[in-house]
């Protein structure tokens, strides 16, 4: 005779990048598993793996996880968490003295943690006054692409920039179906203030955050330090 089955109860978040609300159930133990076994490796492709599984299997929408940009998840992942586990976690933040570094553990209300914005049109960037170019923010499936370490690099970074370009226009024509060659060759030829004004683009991704002040229980240093992204929180 098969066992009764728990239900589970049903709730929605704002998902920025797609500017809807999606439904999703907390995570079971088996997912909570996989969660484990992921962070206790270090491995942030693992990480962000094991992260894009669960939402998978608790996502009752209709999207494609592998599509979504990286705050997005961030963002579904942090409420799938909160109604999963509690709404408060215990994160390790070190003192920012240099000669103290204590860790301590400090309490953070994930409610208190909003989601980002994202500016209408904020993705076209001007190169001059009559040639641009339509960007996107870099997807799961485009940073799965390449070893973090890879990322750090400027040959990672062109190779990422190159994925996340979706058209180059001028005021004649726009240009939608360039090969990944085309595109680097064009990224090559900007010069050093073109080139940075694309750079911006990425630098103000959005992505999660959260300010914490402490007091060091150690020196009596005030600190304050921004938690930035998925892993500043969970690991």
């Amino acid at each position: 005779m098969a066992l009764p089955q728990v239900n589970s109860s049903r709730y929605s978040v704002f998902v920025p990048g797609l500017n809807k609300e999606v439904e999703f159930r907390p995570y079971l133990v088996k997912e909570e598993k996989i969660l484990m076994m992921a962070m206790e490796s270090s491995d942030q492709k693992q990480i962000l793996g094991a992260i894009k599984d669960v939402i998978e299997a608790c996502v009752f929408d209709n999207i494609n996880v592998n599509n979504l940009a990286v705050f997005d998840l961030e963002v579904l992942f942090l409420h799938l968490r909160a109604k999963s586990v509690g709404e408060k976690i215990n994160v390790n933040v070190k003192c920012q003295d240099e000669e103290c570094q204590l860790e301590s553990p400090i309490e953070i209300n994930l409610d208190d943690i909003k989601a980002p914005v994202i500016e209408k049109d904020d993705n076209v960037v001007m190169l001059s006054d009559d040639i641009g170019m339509t960007l996107r923010y870099p997807s799961f499936e485009d940073i799965q692409r390449f070893d973090p370490e890879y990322l750090e690099k400027i040959d990672g970074i062109m190779e990422l920039l190159v994925l996340c370009i979706e058209n180059i226009f001028d005021t004649e024509e726009v240009y939608e179906n360039s090969s990944d060659k085309e595109k680097m060759e064009f990224i090559e030829n900007l010069n050093t203030d073109q080139f940075q004004t694309i750079s911006k683009f990425f630098d103000g991704m959005p992505s999660l955050k959260h300010d914490i002040e402490f007091t060091c229980v150690k020196c009596e240093k005030e600190n304050k330090v921004e938690l930035k992204g998925i892993q500043s929180f969970f690991t």
